[in-house]
C-alpha cells in the first residue's frame, strides 16, 4: 500500500507541480510565470510572423491555398496572445495559463489545420508540433494533456467530415502517437527546468544569508560596524546637501552582566535596538558598531536628529524588560553643517556623546568603571 501510495503522489507530482513537489512549485511559481510571461510574448511574435509567411505562401502557392482558413486562425489567436500578454497578463497576472493554453492551442490548431487540409505535410507538422510545443513555456504536464487532447476533439470532428477514411485513421493514429511524444518530452524538460528554479532560487537566498552575516548584527538585526564604515566612506564621495551622524551608547551595561547576567545585557541591547528603530523610523540608517554602541547616520538637520532623540529619550524611559525595568542611554549628534570633514563630525558626535556619559555617572554616582 505504501508503494502504491508513493507511486501515486509521484504521478500527482508529475501532473500538477512538474515533478518537484508542491512546496517547491509554490516556491518558485511566481518567477516562472514571470519568465513565461516574457516567453509568451516572444513566441507569439515569432510564431505570427511564421503564419503571415504561410499565408503569404498560400498566396503565391496553389498548393497551399487550402491550409489558408488554418493559417488565418492560427495568427489570430496568437495576435490575441500577444495582445493579451501585454495587457492583460500585466494587470492580471494569474491569467497567464489561460492565454500560454490559447496560445498552445494555436501551434496546435495550426498544425491539425495544415494536417487535415494538406496531407503531404501531415506527418512533418505533427512532429514538429509535438517536439516544438515542449520548449516553448515551463509549464506542467496537466496542461499539455488538456491543449493535446483539446486539439485531438478538434482534429477528429475536422477530419471526420473532411479526410477520407483511410487517411483519417492513419493520420489520427499519428496524431496520437506524436502527441503521447510531446508530452512525454515536455514532462521531462519542464522537471528539469522547474529544479533548476529552485535552485536559483537557493542559491538567492543563501547570497541574501550571506550578506546578511556580512552586513547585519544577528542580535538587533540592525546593520553592522562594517556597513557603518562603507556608508562613512561613501558620505566622502557623495554626501547629501544635510546629513548628521548620532552616536548612541548604553549605560550601565558591564554591570548589568556582572550582576544580573548575560541575558539581561542581551535584553538591554535588543531593547536600545528596538527603540531607536521605532524613534528614527527605520533600521537602513542604524548601525551596532559595538558591544553597546549604536551609530546612526541621518539625512537632515540637527533640529530634525534632536527630535529623534527627544523621541528615543521617551521610548527608553517607556522600556521595560523581562530582567531589567529600564534602558539609559547617552547620545551626542553633530552635523556637516558645523564641520567641513567626516572625520571632525563623527569625532565630535563622539566627544559630545562621551561628554553625556560622563555626566550620567557623575549625576548617578556610579563607578564609571563598572559602566
Amino acid at each position: 500500500m505504501r508503494d502504491r501510495s508513493g507511486f501515486f503522489d509521484r504521478i500527482k507530482s508529475n501532473l500538477l507541480y512538474g515533478g518537484i513537489g508542491k512546496a517547491e512549485y509554490d516556491q518558485v511559481k511566481g518567477p516562472i510565470a514571470e519568465a513565461n510571461k516574457k516567453s509568451l510574448e516572444r513566441w507569439s511574435v515569432l510564431v505570427s510572423l511564421f503564419w503571415i509567411y504561410c499565408l503569404v505562401m498560400s498566396i503565391w502557392a496553389a498548393d497551399y491555398a487550402m491550409c489558408r482558413p488554418a493559417y488565418t486562425a492560427a495568427l489570430a489567436m496568437c495576435v490575441f496572445s500577444y495582445i493579451s500578454s501585454r495587457i492583460i497578463v500585466k494587470r492580471f497576472p494569474k491569467t497567464i495559463s489561460a492565454f500560454m493554453f490559447i496560445f498552445r492551442l494555436s501551434l496546435l490548431f495550426g498544425g491539425v489545420g495544415i494536417a487535415v487540409c494538406q496531407w503531404n505535410l501531415r506527418s512533418l507538422t505533427l512532429f514538429a508540433v509535438a517536439i516544438i510545443l515542449p520548449s516553448i513555456f515551463i509549464d506542467r504536464t496537466l496542461s499539455s494533456i488538456a491543449v493535446h487532447c483539446s486539439a485531438l476533439v478538434f482534429y477528429i470532428l475536422l477530419g471526420r467530415n473532411i479526410i477520407l477514411p483511410e487517411i483519417y485513421s492513419w493520420g489520427l493514429g499519428n496524431f496520437i502517437l506524436f502527441s503521447v511524444f510531446g508530452i512525454l518530452i515536455g514532462n521531462a524538460i519542464n522537471r528539469e527546468r522547474f529544479e533548476r528554479y529552485v535552485y536559483m532560487d537557493s542559491e538567492k537566498k543563501l547570497v541574501y544569508i550571506q550578506m546578511r552575516y556580512a552586513y547585519y548584527d544577528p542580535m538587533t538585526e540592525l546593520k553592522n560596524r562594517r556597513a557603518y564604515e562603507e556608508k562613512l566612506n561613501g558620505l566622502k564621495t557623495d554626501a547629501p546637501f544635510e546629513f548628521c551622524v548620532v552616536m548612541i551608547d548604553i549605560n550601565r551595561l558591564k554591570e548589568t552582566n556582572d550582576t544580573i547576567g548575560h541575558s539581561a545585557g542581551d535584553e538591554l541591547i535588543i531593547g536600545t535596538s528596538e527603540c531607536l528603530t521605532s524613534a528614527f523610523g527605520g533600521i537602513d540608517t542604524i548601525y551596532r558598531i559595538g558591544g553597546d554602541e549604536f551609530s546612526v547616520v541621518l539625512v537632515g538637520s540637527l533640529e530634525q536628529a534632536q527630535a529623534c532623540l527627544d523621541e528615543l529619550d521617551k521610548m527608553v524611559s517607556e522600556w521595560k524588560g523581562r530582567y531589567i525595568n529600564g534602558i539609559s542611554v547617552s547620545t551626542g549628534v553633530a552635523s556637516n553643517k558645523e564641520f567641513d570633514d567626516l572625520e571632525s563630525i563623527t569625532a565630535e558626535a563622539d566627544r559630545r556623546m562621551y561628554e553625556c556619559k560622563r555626566n550620567y555617572y557623575m549625576n548617578s554616582g556610579v563607578d564609571r568603571r563598572k559602566r
